[in-house]
């Protein structure tokens, strides 16, 4: 199939639509003002200025792991997977000589919730961009050779995850068994057996207007909006997939001396805000592992995990629209990590936290926050993961503001939740020394 690059003028033609039940919007927005759209069919479109010569726009879709059933367990994976193959509209070749043509990048990243296409290009090829990106993100067609010769490529991820990763994700299933608990990875006995038509119905459930969000930085807002309009995405509100926190345990042996660890009862959830940056803010008073190379654990509850030194200790701050968790991953020597995670556990259950550590924690998580957005590609996946989520999007200003505003009687609070929680163990690696969950 011919690359058409360089025919019809994308945006020229959204232009001319007008588009006249769109509310009106401000001539030009200041540079970090966050500009949000909802359109008559419901989709969210939030943007922001910015002063790069490069812009970075995203489709973002409610079609995360959690989305999956039983039967189509992995097909959030595949769709990543099949990100860039033939669509209705391009080759997979046409599509990647395009976008390296302009000196662009089409990249697509996923989670439990979501599943988001970026395409990041200068401004002036803004137009063979979104082209791509729209081709991409709404025009599957999942032919089944392009898919089998998938394989190798998704044989590859699944034996590139690390054992901090996999620990993670085995949390999560032991956590939440199915929905929240399903992996993002394709589990072993589904390679190969997630056919085309399995792919599309897929889609079909979770990419509609209801659950996207089309995000930009350093685009202009009515540009974008009626490129959002123009998206052939099925209206609708699509599969909603509720979770319920069980609690469990999963262990995974593996060969060597190393042991990964991750501990968490359950925490806040988008739905609940205040909550939810309460926990945040406890994320960062219990310590999120060293600030610079070779620094120390000064956190509440990292001090608590590597008295010795030799443990490598991070708290767990997982947040979803529904629910959430809150613990610590550890790992290090799999004979020396036992006697860390009764410490670790002992701390989680104490429920204490000072009004010392609930203001240091207020600045670590202000300041990951501020890094983030000055990062332009960070500050997009925030834009992306707030307007698919909670249906708004606010700056970095505002998100600071709110962080100043949790109450030390709110993260105390979340640290008692904590505390009279059940817990959840996922471990992976050497665990002759790892106490099970009835143990602790």
């Amino acid at each position: 199939m011919a690359c058409t690059a360089s025919k019809t003028p994308l945006l020229r033609t959204v232009a001319s639509r007008g588009y006249a039940a769109q509310a009106s919007h401000k001539v030009a927005a200041k540079s970090g003002e966050i500009q949000t759209t909802t359109l008559p069919n419901k989709l969210i479109v939030a943007s922001t200025e910015s002063s790069s010569p490069v812009s970075r726009i995203s489709i973002v879709y409610r079609a995360g792991a959690r989305n999956e059933k039983y039967d189509n367990l992995g097909a959030s994976h595949m769709l990543r997977i099949a990100a860039g193959l033939s669509t209705k509209h391009a080759t997979g070749f046409g599509i990647t000589r395009s976008i390296q043509q302009i000196g662009g990048t089409l990249s697509v990243v996923g989670d439990r919730e979501t599943i988001s296409y970026t395409v990041e290009v200068t401004r002036d090829n803004i137009e063979t961009g979104l082209k791509f990106l729209e081709a991409t993100a709404t025009g599957q067609i999942f032919k089944p050779w392009e898919i089998s010769d998938s394989m190798p490529r998704l044989q590859v991820d699944l034996a590139r995850i690390s054992d901090g990763a996999r620990a993670v994700d085995m949390l999560n299933k032991a956590a939440y068994r199915t929905g929240l608990g399903n992996s993002l990875f394709c589990p072993k006995h589904h390679i190969g057996k997630i056919s085309p038509e399995a792919l599309q119905h897929y889609c079909a459930e979770n990419c509609t207007t209801n659950r996207t969000a089309v995000v930009g930085v350093g685009i202009d807002h009515n540009l974008l909006s009626g490129y959002a309009q123009s998206l052939q995405i099925e209206s609708g509100a699509g599969h909603e997939n509720k979770s319920k926190y069980h609690g469990g345990e999963l262990r995974a042996d593996r060969a060597g001396g190393r042991a990964t660890v991750a501990i968490a009862a359950e925490g806040g959830a988008w739905e609940n805000p205040q909550e939810a940056l309460a926990f945040l803010v406890l994320a960062g008073a219990a310590g999120r592992g060293p600030a610079t190379k070779r620094g120390g654990n000064n956190g509440a509850l990292t001090k608590a995990v590597d008295s010795s030194g030799n443990i490598a200790v991070s708290s767990l701050c997982s947040i979803y629209t529904d629910s959430g968790l809150f613990g610590f991953v550890a790992s290090g020597c799999g004979k020396e990590i036992g006697k860390a995670i009764e410490s670790g556990v002992k701390a989680l259950k104490s429920g204490s936290i000072s009004d010392e550590d609930v203001a240091r924690g207020k600045e670590v998580i202000k300041s990951e926050i501020a890094l983030c957005g000055d990062s332009e590609a960070g500050l997009c996946e925030q834009l992306g993961q707030a307007a698919a989520l909670t249906g708004s999007a606010r700056s970095v200003q505002a998100t600071l503001a709110a962080i100043d505003g949790v109450q030390a009687s709110d993260v105390k609070a979340a640290a008692r939740k904590v505390a009279s929680g059940k817990l959840s163990i996922a471990s992976v690696g050497y665990l002759a020394n790892v106490p099970y969950r009835d143990q602790l």
